[in-house]
């Protein structure tokens, strides 16, 4: 036994030099470059404990400061702020134990920390107080005014303690999880208002630090620092802002996304879901259907939604101001009354609102040949919304056009994919070559340029990109927005700003030809223009002043030698238009922001990524914008405008001989697209349509787990999915939780979806017990697993059809521990396990190991507390001299250094 102390205490130095006073690590950094990083926090943040400093920085802050004198100098100020708010980092980090004085002991554990001795330092403390009150005058940071002021500020921007920010989070999530169904996008962004605004009203009536407050439906732990945050006004949009962030990185979180772990918020949100996902089956079905974001009152409107081959008539929840408020739907079909109930409500964290409701399509017109309905919502008797009453809000449809789920009201889009909802398909007067039954009354379609959807009232064209500024055989318009529409009632206009040009082929007889604009008719011979390079005809329409701004214009050309129109169009000229798009190309989770200016308006809006276009009011009609993103998709699958972020399996998402398409809004951009094996990247050939053989290389790689396809414009990488080729675990498929040790094969198994294993399970204890198991391919709970260390095998079955026996092949290979407190400690001890199996886990940064103890995951000093706590339970008195040893050493060098 003294041989294997010695053994772990060598060990224990080794790890500890390396950490903490590794040669090489200590002189990359001088004060310097502490100074300019401290410059940077100030200037980049107003809570400047968001950005963390290393152990080794933090040493040598702590030690600068310990020299300094009092009077300090101004020039250290920043200095000296920002090394207290890293030392109360440091106190009381897990808060573990509640306290009737809140800050009890937190200025002895800044004087031990920086003078060596735990004792109340009067001078010191007035020298801190001192700097810590000019904070705010000398470099605008804020501090707290009243009460502990002092020790309020430091927690307030060390954001400590850590529960008390993990408690934020979990009231966060609540709201998430009640009150807007697991989804979080720019449409709800309101809730973060109501977050703040109750917690203020909350916290501001003033609790002790050891009680705990109720917010909604739950209690939560929100310590001084927090509050103090919630309550100061000169950081009430910093801490909506805050909110908002939070809500987000949940978001990504729940849907299974990597978020980056850039500074201390976003590591401990990571560090709380990994928790949480120990003790919580957090996750709803993935495969869930979108949701509609609840809305206010005076933003109700009725959306239809395709889900497969059904479309729904979908009312979204509502918010209510008083729960006992009497909510009822009508639906009217044809101008009878088809459909009524009392709308249910339901109470969330923090809203009331009434449940969303999605009635079949094919049900409600079951008597009707057509898809004339109305939407009247009532509110205690009162008509509040009516679907008939708002141009933009009417549910009248010749025919509804789909693109994935979302409906398409758009005049004029590119060929693609499509589906198409109508009760008389066959009474449409054009319809796209490429139609087939998808379900009943919906239909799939996959136009080409040229194509029309078009009936008695509505017509939809199917054009390229953009119109072709010059020709040499076709008469066409030029000068039109891309990608704008202007809809008034039943007409659909190309929007113009600057010029309306028409160009006219030079092989043209202009004798022969009429202009006519609103009915007016034009002699073209008799009008002006200017003769191109390539020898077409051009007149400025708006020039000749033949155009009346701001109004619906039609415009046709009639040849009397063709005895036919050759062009007819629908325009509008809006001069002072202005739309400014906050970026070029939207992909992913990036900012959605538009700025849209004219004569009426000036306004920002923000969209939802499922979005196609963004709707505007503008002179009595409707603005139709397009949005410029970069999207893709494999076969006729449908577009994607961001990454899939869960891994996928070949087999269910491509087959071999698939193309990828690549659409992207600059169409002077060359994109190319990768994938990536093993650090090893290659180019994925493009064909003649201009289409990748994504197919073809995917089923090349078998045996793969990891293959990651993106594609690039030069200067940005667009992530696009991630595949695997060979069947594995992306993690542990045991959970311990409660107790109970749950087998969560459809969350972390990435494969065939029928497929037999056998788990195996050794316990390290004293009876070194086993569990032998067969187990398929959907969740199960087991109950017979004992307080304990178990290896874990995880073995699949041998699909060889021609295999007379069952064979099973390992798959998997972990450890699960099972138990919590000084018992689970013991194990670790006495069976010589402790090192074997904590420090794999502890090299993974962020890791927090399966089941109730909880190891810190900060790699540098809590890899070392792991070990300590091993040390602790073979010989504490051996242990305290050699860490005062190594402590000393440790001094050594630092003051070697200065």
């Amino acid at each position: 036994m003294a041989k294997r102390q010695i053994q772990l205490l060598f060990l224990f130095d080794y790890i500890v030099y390396y950490l903490r006073s590794h040669e090489f690590f200590l002189l990359l950094y001088g004060m310097e470059d502490i100074f300019q990083k401290i410059e940077n926090v100030f200037a980049k943040h107003k809570l400047i404990g968001n950005k963390d400093f290393s152990e080794d920085e933090y040493a040598f802050m702590v030690d600068y400061v310990s020299e300094l004198t009092d009077p300090f100098d101004k020039d250290s100020y920043k200095l000296i702020f920002t090394t207290l708010v890293e030392i109360a980092k440091r106190w009381k980090d897990a808060d573990i134990v509640e306290e009737s004085d809140e800050n009890l002991g937190f200025w002895n554990f800044i004087f031990k920390t920086l003078t060596g001795k735990e004792e109340f330092n009067q001078k010191l403390y007035s020298a801190f107080i001192n700097v810590i009150s000019e904070m705010d005058a000398l470099n605008n940071i804020p501090i707290v005014k009243t009460g502990k002021k002092y020790y309020a500020t430091l927690m307030m921007h060390s954001f400590t303690p850590k529960n008390s920010i993990f408690s934020f989070f979990e009231l966060c999530y609540n709201v998430f999880k009640k009150d807007l169904d697991f989804g979080f996008t720019n449409d709800d962004e309101w809730i973060c208002e109501k977050v703040a605004s109750e917690m203020r009203t909350v916290l501001g009536g003033g609790y002790h630090e050891d009680k705990k407050v109720s917010i909604g439906s739950s209690a939560y732990s929100i310590k001084i620092g927090l509050r103090s945050f919630a309550l100061d006004n000169n950081l009430s949009e910093d801490f909506i802002e805050f909110i908002k962030d939070t809500f987000y990185q949940i978001n990504k979180l729940f849907n299974r996304e990597k978020i980056s772990e850039e500074n201390r918020l976003r590591r401990y949100i990571v560090e709380w879901w990994e928790n949480k996902k120990q003790t919580e089956k957090a996750f709803n079905d993935q495969n869930q259907k979108k949701r509609i974001s609840t809305v206010s009152k005076r933003n109700i409107g009725a959306k239809y939604i395709r889900n497969n081959d059904k479309v729904f008539l979908c009312i979204p929840s509502i918010r209510l101001d008083d729960s006992n408020n009497i909510m009822r739907l009508s639906v009217y079909v044809n101008g009878k009354l088809s459909y009524s109930e009392e709308m249910r409500t339901k109470r969330g964290e923090l809203v009331i609102a009434t449940k969303s409701i999605e009635l079949e399509l094919n049900e409600l017109l079951k008597y009707s040949n057509e898809i004339n309905l109305k939407v009247e919502i009532q509110e205690n008797g009162i008509i509040i919304f009516d679907s008939e009453k708002g141009k933009t809000t009417s549910l009248y449809r010749e025919f509804i056009l789909f693109e994935d789920e979302k409906e398409v009201e758009s005049q004029f889009n590119i060929p693609t994919n499509y589906f198409v909802y109508s009760k008389n398909i066959d009474g449409l007067k054009n319809t796209p070559q490429d139609l087939t039954t998808y379900g009943t009354n919906i239909y799939n379609i996959y136009p080409t340029v040229g194509e029309s959807l078009t009936g008695k009232t509505r017509q939809v064209f199917f054009v390229d990109k953009a119109k072709v500024a010059k020709s040499s055989n076709t008469v066409c318009l030029v000068g039109n927005l891309h990608d704008i529409e202007w809809v008034l009632d039943e007409f659909h206009c190309f929007v113009y700003k600057d010029s309306v040009k028409l160009i006219v082929p030079e092989n043209s007889n202009l004798k022969a030809l009429e202009l006519k604009i609103d009915n007016k008719p034009y002699k073209l011979d008799a009008l002006d223009y200017v003769q191109l390079e390539n020898n077409a005809y051009m007149f400025e329409l708006l020039k000749l002043g033949l155009l009346k701004p701001n109004e619906p214009t039609e415009i046709s050309l009639y040849s009397y030698e063709k005895e036919e129109r050759v062009l007819t169009e629908m325009l509008i000229v809006l001069p002072t238009l202005q739309i400014k798009f906050s970026k070029s190309i939207f992909y992913g989770n990036s900012e959605r922001k538009i700025t849209v200016c004219n004569d009426e308006i000036n306004d920002d809006f923000s969209w939802n990524n499922q979005d196609k276009e963004i709707k505007c009011p503008l002179k009595d009609g409707i603005l139709l914008i397009k949005i410029p993103y970069l999207k893709w998709q494999i076969g006729k699958n449908g577009w994607n405008n961001e990454p899939i972020n869960r891994k996928l399996w070949y087999k269910d998402f491509i087959q071999n001989g698939d193309l990828l398409e690549i659409d992207n809004p600059l169409e002077n951009e060359v994109i190319k697209v990768f994938y990536e094996i093993e650090n090893h990247i290659v180019e994925i050939p493009i064909n003649q349509s201009g289409k990748f053989e994504i197919g073809r290389v995917i089923y090349a790689n078998q045996g793969k787990k990891d293959i990651t396809v993106y594609c690039t414009n030069e200067t940005t990488k667009y992530n696009l999915f991630t595949i695997s080729t060979k069947e594995h675990f992306i993690e542990n498929p045991l959970r311990y939780h409660n107790g109970t040790v749950i087998w969560d094969v459809e969350n972390t198994f990435v494969g065939d979806k029928d497929n037999d294993f056998f788990i195996i399970a050794k316990a390290n204890g004293k009876d070194k017990k086993s569990i032998r198991k067969k187990v398929g391919s959907t969740n199960a709970v087991f109950g017979n697993f004992d307080e304990d260390v178990y290896e874990i095998i995880v073995k699949i079955k041998d699909k060889n059809i021609f295999s007379k026996e069952e064979i099973y092949d390992v798959i998997y290979e972990n450890i699960l521990l099972i138990g919590k407190g000084k018992r689970l400690i013991t194990y670790l001890k006495e069976y010589n396990i402790g090192l074997k199996t904590i420090i794999p886990f502890l090299e993974q940064k962020g890791f927090s190991p399966v089941g109730g103890i909880n190891i810190n995951s900060r790699v540098s000093i809590n890899y070392i507390s792991g070990i300590e706590i091993y040390l602790s339970n073979i010989d504490k008195k051996n242990k305290k001299k050699y860490e005062e040893h190594i402590q000393k050493k440790y001094n050594k060098k630092c003051r070697k250094r200065r």
